[in-house]
C-alpha cells in the first residue's frame, strides 16, 4: 500500500496530464465540499437499512473521491499530509491517551 506522500506525488503527476490544469483555488475547495456532500448522501442511503452492495460501493467511491479532493488541496498549499496527520495524531494521543 502506498503512503500518503506517494499518493500526493501520484495525484500531482496525474493532474499534470489532465486537460483541466487551471482549476482555481475556490473551485478545488468547492469540489471537496461537493464530494463530502456525495459521501454524506451515500451514508444516508446506507443508513436507510437497505442492504445493498451497490450502496456500499458508492460510499467507497465517494470516500475515494473525497480523499482525492483533499490531496489535491494539500498539493496546492504544499502541505505534507503525513506530517499533518502526525500532528493531529499527537494531539489526540495527548488529549485522550496519556
Amino acid at each position: 500500500m502506498a503512503s500518503l506522500k506517494e499518493y500526493q506525488e501520484w495525484v500531482k503527476d496525474a493532474w499534470t496530464k489532465s486537460p483541466k490544469k487551471e482549476i482555481s483555488e475556490s473551485d478545488e475547495l468547492l469540489f471537496l465540499m461537493e464530494e463530502i456532500g456525495e459521501m454524506a448522501e451515500a451514508i444516508r442511503k446506507l443508513k436507510g437499512n437497505k442492504e445493498n452492495k451497490d450502496i456500499k460501493a458508492d460510499l467507497e467511491k465517494e470516500m475515494g473521491d473525497t480523499l482525492l479532493s483533499l490531496i489535491t488541496l494539500s498539493i496546492r498549499y504544499n502541505i505534507n499530509l503525513e506530517q499533518a496527520f502526525e500532528k493531529t495524531k499527537r494531539s489526540i494521543i495527548d488529549r485522550y491517551m496519556d
